[in-house]
């Protein structure tokens, strides 16, 4: 507690040198100014898209009544804790938020070796500045130094949600097959002789490809799965519960073992292994490890952190996402002041709890919401080389399509328990040939202020999300010497817009990441290489229309009228043409400057607002911060503590249900 108080004091001196932002008024990232502010006092920006609100905690509660905290801004202002969500994303933190507490440092878990680390610590101020193709819009980026000296690559996070949801159906249907009694896992010898095969599409649909992730079995006896390694296998005692230190069926004690598909990051090293990497397969874990390790802000989540039932399970998040015991954080909460705030402190940096457990609601609800990239396959050429990627048989792995499952979580068999979409809107981009640009139309997937969680068929997806071997020019030596010789199917969705490819980055084009192509891809590769002048052209202009785009730019019929409008009325200002800005969509919608003369008297359109503090909630309960101590002025007296409710595992109910729990 003393490290909190000194710090509030160190904030509230700060405040008294200076009007509005106190001290230095370069402490801060915020520009919420419009022309008419004094930038001494109020920084301005006149594009209106730097961050505008002050950092402060965000509160996670499951009550709407709650006015600014997580349920109220899901259920009353979604797009709100959207836009709040995506200032995590893309805000620079600095050093009073905690970042960079570890500049420098060997960081991540270690490799086969059991001591080398993965990476360094600490290198960028935030998610945007490696996502940031296109810029504030979590796209591609940056290749770093990860795992090897031969670099890792930055992937976009466009329709992330879509493809977490995939993951999470994908291993209820190989649990539905493996998990023949339904105690919860896969017993020893219980599904030995069947084949982990799972469809993108209901069997019999056009499109509809068997993916095989291998056996459930133990045929070459060496003590694991025979399994894909995009699954990672944990293993279980008879009761279910998870045994720490267990590497194979064989370990004493071992009854079964049980499972996650992760369908994020490249790959890693053989299933199985100790000290083998395990790569989240969540957007809020994920996300909590590329804060710590990138940024070295550490989040203090009991989402992740907890662990009911032993059993390999954490919590189901507010957002309906099942979380697992690999995705803890650092941060552990073991300590706390109190008004319930973490005091632990990993980094030793001063600042505590950098990152809240509703900090993490918003961020992953920015993500699950994220639109999905553009499909601009219209023009004969590009249908062309459509035909043609299917005819090289590209598809076998680049699966086009998934189909989300309908909400089913009453049926009493948990493997068929699907959540459904749970997303709240989609964005649907094309290329308009009348209009000769990419153009959106936003749909709302709501009901009654919740996700109405029907099904939902994603579309050119291009990806089983399983490991293969591309051959000896995609392996790649870690830092140890051991090799990485399988990768994830790269979702092609997006990859027009996305080089350098490969998880290397090594490969310029896209014409060159196809001829690299080897090991299982040997006979496409060959394929295209053979193919004429023409076709080549051909199938990569298809590919090139897979394109990522701006969200802020993206002209957009948000109204649901069938038309995008070329002045766009928001609180009475002509903003320009209809786009997908959130700021619009507001519970109370920002209202911008408009036209205004610069300094060297031109006149321009100011997109900066007017009413920052109402349109953003900073007045509201649970985001008013008045003294900038970066946490909710309604936490700062404290409080009779409330206990809190734990979401059980998903696998372990027979009904899901959402549950009240209290605002930490």
């Amino acid at each position: 507690m003393k490290t909190l108080i000194n710090r509030s004091i160190l904030v509230a001196l700060a405040l008294l040198s200076t009007p509005a932002f106190g001290g230095d008024i370069n402490w801060s990232p915020e520009r919420p100014g419009n022309s008419a502010d004094d930038p001494i006092e109020r920084p301005k920006d006149l594009t209106g898209r730097s961050i505008k609100c002050p950092r402060v905690r965000a509160v996670h509660s499951t009550n709407v009544d709650d006015s600014g905290a997580t349920e109220y801004l899901f259920k009353t202002d979604p797009w709100l804790g959207y836009q709040r969500g995506r200032e995590l994303f893309v805000r620079e933190f600095s050093k009073s938020d905690g970042v960079f507490g570890e500049p420098g440092q060997m960081a991540g878990r270690v490799l086969e070796d059991q001591v080398s680390k993965i990476m360094t610590r600490d290198h960028v101020a935030s998610c945007a500045l490696c996502h940031n193709v296109p810029f504030r819009d979590g796209g591609a980026g940056a290749t770093m130094f990860k795992n090897s000296g031969q670099g890792r690559n930055t992937p976009h996070v466009f329709g992330g949600g879509v493809l977490e949801m995939i993951g999470w159906q994908m291993r209820l249907k190989l649990m539905e097959k493996a998990d023949v009694n339904r105690n919860g896992y896969i017993d020893i010898g219980e599904a030995d002789t069947v084949r982990a095969v799972v469809t993108n599409l209901p069997a019999g649909e056009e499109g509809s490809t068997a993916i095989d992730l291998g056996s459930f079995g133990d045929a070459d006896k060496d003590g694991k799965p025979d399994l894909n390694s995009v699954c990672f296998v944990w293993y279980v005692d008879a009761n279910g519960k998870r045994i720490p230190w267990a590497r194979s069926l064989k370990d004493e004690g071992v009854k079964g073992y049980n499972l996650e598909v992760q369908v994020f990051g490249w790959g890693h090293g053989r299933a199985g292994l100790a000290g083998r990497i395990p790569i989240t397969s969540t957007l809020r874990a994920f996300t909590g490890q590329a804060f710590d390790n990138h940024q070295g802000l550490q989040a203090c989540d009991p989402t992740l952190n907890e662990e009911p039932d032993s059993n390999g399970f954490a919590l189901v998040s507010q957002l309906g996402a099942q979380q697992f015991y690999n995705g803890r954080t650092r941060d552990r909460g073991q300590t706390k002041d109190a008004r319930g705030f973490s005091m632990d402190d990993p980094d030793r940096d001063g600042v505590v709890e950098e990152l809240s457990e509703g900090d993490m609601d918003l961020i992953e609800f920015y993500q699950l919401n994220h639109p999905r990239p553009a499909t601009a396959i219209n023009t004969p050429l590009k249908q062309k080389g459509q035909a043609l990627f299917k005819s090289l048989n590209c598809a076998h792995c680049h699966v086009q399509d998934w189909k989300i499952e309908a909400n089913n979580s009453g049926d009493a068999d948990y493997t068929k328990q699907y959540p459904g979409d749970r997303r709240f809107f989609d964005v649907s981009v094309t290329h308009n040939p009348t209009t000769n640009r990419l153009e959106g139309r936003l749909e709302r997937l709501t009901k009654n202020g919740s996700p109405a969680r029907n099904a939902f068929t994603a579309r050119q997806v291009y990806s089983d999300f399983i490991h293969h071997d591309l051959g000896p020019e995609f392996y790649q030596m870690q830092f140890d010497g051991t090799l990485i010789k399988s990768w994830r199917t790269a979702p092609l969705w997006g990859v027009g817009s996305t080089a350098p490819y490969g998880h290397d980055g090594a490969s310029l084009s896209l014409d060159e990441v196809i001829r690299r192509h080897g090991g299982e891809a040997e006979s496409e590769s060959k394929a295209y290489k053979q193919l004429s002048e023409s076709d080549r052209v051909a199938l990569l202009e298809f590919l090139r229309g897979l394109a990522l785009y701006s969200t802020d730019d993206l002209p957009c019929d948000v109204d649901g009228d069938g038309k995008i409008t070329e002045h766009f009325m928001v609180a009475g200002k002509d903003t320009g043409i209809e786009r997908l800005n959130p700021e619009w969509l507001f519970k109370v919608p920002g209202q911008i400057e408009g036209e205004v003369t610069n300094p060297h008297g031109v006149k321009v359109q100011s997109n900066a607002l007017t009413n920052v503090s109402d349109a953003y909630g900073c007045n509201l309960k649970y985001l008013k911060d008045d003294d900038r101590d970066g946490f909710p002025d309604a936490l700062s007296i404290p409080a009779k503590p409330v206990a809190r409710t734990v979401l059980k595992p998903v696998s372990t109910r027979k009904k899901t249900g959402r549950q009240s729990a209290s605002h930490s």
